[in-house]
C-alpha cells in the first residue's frame, strides 16, 4: 500500500512539474512563433503593399483590433503599420474575397495621409492556373497602386482596373474585396490610427 501511495505521489509530482514546464515554454515561445509565421507567410505581402516606411511593420503589428461591432458580429483585424521616423504613414491588413473556385486572401496597403491604396497582393487562392491564378501577376496587381476608393472598379464599370482575360469572376472578386477593405478603412480610420499609435 505504501508503494502504491508513493508511486501516486511521485507520478503526481512529475505531472505537475511537466505541466508547469510546458506552460512556461509555451508562454515564452508563443509570440516568437507567431511572429515567424506572420513574417514568412504574410510578411512578404505586407512589405510589398506598403510604401514609405523605415520600421518593421511585421514586428510592430497589432492583433485583434476591433474595428466594428454589429448586432451578431465583431470585425477584428491584424494591422501592420508603416512608419517613417516614428510617424505613422500607412497601414496594411488582410481582406477576403470570393473567386471562381473559392476564397481569396488579399493584403492591401493604404496611405493614411492621402487615403489611397499603396498596393494589393493576392496571397492565397485556388484559382485556375493561366486564368484566375494570374491575379498574383504584376500586370494585374500593379493597377491598384495609387487608387482612391471611387477608382476601384473594373474598367467596364467605370473604374480603372482591367479584368484578367478569361477570369472575370476572379477579377470581380478581388476588386470587390479591395473596395470593401477601403470602405472598412474609411469607416474605421481613427480606430486604426489610435490602435497603431499605442504601445
Amino acid at each position: 500500500m505504501r508503494e502504491i501511495t508513493r508511486m501516486i505521489v511521485v507520478l503526481t509530482a512529475i505531472s505537475v512539474a511537466s505541466g508547469l514546464v510546458l506552460s512556461f515554454v509555451d508562454k515564452f515561445t508563443k509570440d516568437p512563433i507567431e511572429y515567424q509565421k506572420l513574417k514568412f507567410v504574410k510578411g512578404p505581402a505586407v512589405l510589398a503593399v506598403l510604401t514609405d516606411y523605415d520600421n518593421d511593420p511585421i514586428k510592430e503589428y497589432k492583433k485583434n483590433v476591433i474595428l466594428e461591432k454589429k448586432e451578431n458580429s465583431v470585425i477584428t483585424k491584424i494591422l501592420f503599420p508603416a512608419k517613417r521616423k516614428g510617424k505613422l504613414t500607412g497601414v496594411a491588413f488582410e481582406v477576403t474575397g470570393q473567386g471562381y473556385h473559392g476564397s481569396l486572401g488579399i493584403m492591401i496597403g493604404i496611405d493614411i495621409q492621402r487615403n489611397i491604396l499603396t498596393g494589393m497582393r493576392v496571397m492565397t487562392h485556388s484559382e485556375t492556373p493561366g486564368l484566375g491564378a494570374r491575379a498574383v501577376e504584376p500586370s494585374f496587381y500593379s493597377q491598384f497602386s495609387g487608387l482612391r476608393i471611387d477608382d476601384i472598379a473594373l474598367s467596364d464599370r467605370g473604374g480603372k482596373i482591367n479584368a484578367i482575360s478569361g477570369a472575370t469572376m476572379t477579377s470581380q472578386g478581388v476588386v470587390k474585396a479591395v473596395k470593401e477593405g477601403m470602405h472598412l478603412y474609411l469607416r474605421s480610420r481613427k480606430k486604426m490610427i489610435d490602435a497603431l499609435k499605442t504601445g
